[in-house]
């Protein structure tokens, strides 16, 4: 009886470990290039731009995700700027497809492309 107890500990620990290891690969974004097919485009009105931790977020009218641009991808934008050529307009984003075991509901997307209309304002690609 205690020689199957100390059988089941190490592949228990096994198991769990290998079960982490998928969530820490899975949640490495992949290199893969950059491109506008890649990405996913998602149109919508701007309601709100300020800035936190990520970066400057873009809140959509209607939708609950949070959108943002990492400061450093941009960094001639200000937020005053941002929000002066953002705010009550229609715009389309282009995101990554990534998902991620921190953020499995992709609730926070990071922004690659903005443009309005035909303008660009900010590409990564």
């Amino acid at each position: 009886m205690n020689n199957k107890a100390n059988t089941k500990g190490p592949a228990t620990l096994l198991i769990v470990a290998c079960f982490m290891l998928i969530l820490l690969i899975s949640g490495i974004p992949s290199t893969r290039r950059l491109s506008k097919t890649s990405c996913k485009p998602v149109t919508g009105q701007v309601m709100e731009v300020t800035q936190s931790s990520p970066g400057y977020v873009i809140h959509l009218k209607d939708d609950p995700r949070i959108y943002y641009i990492k400061p450093a991808s941009v960094p001639s934008a200000t937020m005053a700027s941002l929000e002066q050529q953002l705010h009550g307009r229609s715009v389309q984003l282009f995101t990554t497809a990534a998902w991620s075991p921190l953020d499995p509901f992709s609730s926070m997307k990071e922004i690659r492309r903005l443009q309005i209309g035909d303008n660009v304002i900010f590409s990564a690609y």
